[in-house]
């Protein structure tokens, strides 16, 4: 498994607990310090292993898909 796919991977589980962080806030009324910081700190964990991707790729801003990115 490569870099790039083993950041992916992680993206993947990174949602995943980022989704059921949330869906535990809804059911808390929204009320949940903990809770809230911790999604907080899910998503910057996701914006830097983002980020790390994205340098991986280097300049090209093609995913496969046939449309540039940028």
């Amino acid at each position: 498994m490569s870099d790039q796919e083993k950041i992916m991977d992680n993206l993947l589980n990174v949602d995943l607990e980022i989704i059921d962080c949330v869906r535990a806030l809804q059911e808390a009324n929204w009320d949940s310090g903990s809770l809230k910081q911790q999604v907080g700190d899910l998503l910057k964990l996701r914006d830097d292993m983002v980020e790390k991707l994205m340098s991986l790729k280097g300049d090209d801003h093609e995913c496969g898909c046939g449309h540039e990115h940028e």
